[in-house]
């Protein structure tokens, strides 16, 4: 009994529970896939608020730049590089 239970066993769990459990979680992921429309606005509004930080550390940047142009000890070309970024958005 034991040398029969063992392949039914085997061959269900494989054409049966495995594809049902990958089925499973597909749809699950299917339903829960997309952003609600509170998940939306708190992205604008975080996006919203990332940009006006931006600029005001570049108002920041360029009042202490015409105050004080050594107020930076060592301006890295990495630096440059995200300024060159900020001007182009």
């Amino acid at each position: 009994m034991h040398e029969t239970l063992v392949p039914i066993v085997v061959v269900s769990v494989l054409f049966l529970g495995l594809p049902w459990l990958i089925f499973h979680y597909v749809t699950q992921w299917k339903k829960n896939g997309g952003l609600t429309v509170e998940d939306e606005r708190l992205l604008d509004d975080m996006h919203d608020m990332a940009r006006r930080l931006d600029e005001r550390l570049g108002t920041l940047e360029r009042i202490l730049d015409s105050q004080d142009p050594a107020w930076r000890p060592r301006q890295s070309t990495e630096r440059s590089h995200d300024d060159d970024w900020r001007r182009d958005n």
